[in-house]
């Protein structure tokens, strides 16, 4: 009996284990791609007119991807062990391959190339913050130029950008010959959320065309298998998150350069 008990106890203890600053430990030195894919090729004449792209100067994303535990619960028997942790998971910019301003940037200058007008990055520079402390002469190239009133300029800013998921940890343990316990994981990624919500503001000196928010949700699923240990787990977690907020991107950048070409068109 004294035994019996003993196993039990070591069961319990092993099967809560497992916390939040493990995972996150594990998942933050990962990093992951996001990606933007033309729906159709890229316009490779003359555009009528040229809007200049405005420095983005803010992500709007925490930079560490956070894990917090949701829940989970044991069934330590003699014979059997059953064991899941459920993790949220909330995607930060320090897994991404690049900062998300740059990538949004990117997206826009690809996807904004039509016959109407043509989008490029502005040429003022962002003012530095102790630029007004230093003497005229040491400003040199630093000092920032202005675009004329007759030219057209694109403010973009990113008001909500969230992209969670989540991982649930299973294992399943039974006792075997010799009074060893096998175990069969199932470790599985969650689906992956985006809200994305961008704010947008296209002028010609001091005369405002648009001013517009455009928000999305999106869904992406994962990958509907299980793996053999977390570190695979918290990877496709971590894909899913990046391949929702590219799509998610895409989806409002999309909309953006669609009105934008009508408005410019009908101008």
């Amino acid at each position: 009996m004294k035994t019996i008990y003993l196993l039990l106890l070591t069961s319990l203890l092993l099967c809560s284990c497992r916390s939040s600053r493990s995972m996150q430990k594990e998942i933050n030195p990962m990093k992951s791609d996001l990606f933007y894919e033309l729906t159709s090729p890229a316009y490779q004449g003359e555009a009528k007119r040229t809007v200049y792209l405005d420095f983005i100067d803010y992500s709007n994303l925490d930079y560490y991807t956070t894990v917090k535990k949701r829940g989970g619960f044991a069934i330590p028997l003699l014979l059997y062990i059953y064991e899941t942790n459920r993790f949220n998971v909330r995607l930060g910019e320090g897994s991404l391959t690049q900062t998300y301003r740059e990538f949004l940037t990117e997206a826009l200058l690809t996807e904004c190339n039509t016959p109407d007008f043509i989008l490029k990055p502005s040429p003022v520079r962002p003012v530095r913050k102790n630029a007004r402390r230093m003497p005229r002469e040491l400003l040199g190239d630093s000092i920032p130029t202005a675009l004329p009133d007759s030219a057209l300029s694109l403010k973009v800013k990113i008001l909500h950008n969230e992209t969670y998921s989540g991982v649930k940890l299973k294992e399943s343990s039974y006792l075997w010959f010799g009074g060893e316990y096998i175990t069969f994981p199932n470790h599985r990624a969650n689906d992956a959320n985006t809200d994305l919500s961008i704010a947008i503001r296209l002028s010609r000196g001091d005369d405002c065309l648009l001013d517009k928010t455009y928000t999305v949700h999106h869904r992406q699923q994962a990958p509907d298998r299980g793996y053999e240990n977390s570190v695979q787990a918290n990877e496709i977690c971590l894909r899913t998150m990046t391949e929702c907020l590219s799509i998610a991107t895409q989806e409002i950048v999309e909309n953006i350069c669609q009105e934008l070409n009508l408005i410019l068109a009908a101008s």
